[in-house]
């Protein structure tokens, strides 16, 4: 008896639009023998907790807070000893993020396998900016509105990182999702450049990228107190994968 593999994505987005999400489902590909399988049981748990169980010719049974949130009557196989082994989430949310094993056992051998799954709700807004302040200099912003988890934000210009930007953050009280913004005050206003914004989420392929051309001197006929908004979404994903799964 042996674990092959378990099937569990690196990351998964939330989709704001319900009509447009994909299944979460989590797979454990595994070899047992029909001889060998007295007092089979398969378990899987989040982070060490267990939440679900199947013994074969039984229902699957549902605990703790994934109590619900489970499709127990989800197969990919009519198998006997496979039927019940895949999840399917109902709702996934944000606090699913974490590690997920799945452990199967007889009365005479046990095996388990773990992976880390990375939930992601992706961002309501993605905004890069310029901004005139009263003393007469000029700041860059980039933010980041309504993500999870908290991403890596950066400025760059003409293709160089900025190393001494500004980092806010807020935590909404209600979601646990943040708003992200990034400040830089223009060392040379008068020149004229590339600006770049690009935010990721750690260990995942998630990454968003915007950019714009600034003129110096048609930026500064418009006025001390007028705010330029120079930056918009990007609608093509960056693919860059960090993980495998």
């Amino acid at each position: 008896m042996k674990i092959n593999r378990v099937r569990v994505p690196a990351s998964y987005n939330i989709s704001r639009d319900e009509s447009e999400s994909n299944p979460l489902i989590l797979g454990c590909d595994y070899e047992i023998d029909e001889n060998e399988s007295k007092g089979f049981v398969l378990k899987w748990k989040h982070n060490d907790l267990q939440f679900y169980q199947w013994i074969p010719s039984r229902n699957p049974i549902v605990f703790s807070s994934f109590k619900g949130q489970i499709d127990v009557d989800y197969s990919e196989s009519e198998d006997r000893l496979h039927k019940h082994s895949a999840l399917k989430f109902i709702n996934p949310m944000s606090n699913y993020t974490g590690n997920y094993t799945c452990q199967i056992s007889t009365f005479d051998d046990l095996a388990s396998a773990t992976a880390h799954l990375q939930m992601i709700v992706p961002e309501s807004n993605f905004t890069l900016g310029l901004q005139r302040e009263t003393n007469g200099s000029t700041v860059v912003f980039c933010n980041v509105g309504e993500i999870f988890p908290l991403p890596e934000v950066s400025l760059s210009i003409d293709n160089e990182k900025v190393s001494d930007n500004v980092m806010s953050k807020e935590v909404l009280e209600f979601s646990g999702y943040y708003n992200v913004s990034v400040q830089y005050i223009l060392p040379d206003q008068n020149r004229n450049m590339k600006l770049e914004c690009e935010f990721s989420i750690p260990s995942t392929d998630y990454t968003r990228r915007t950019s714009t051309n600034y003129n110096g001197s048609a930026f500064r006929a418009n006025g001390a107190s007028v705010q330029v908004f120079l930056g918009f979404i990007v609608t093509a994903t960056v693919a860059r994968m960090l993980t495998m799964f």
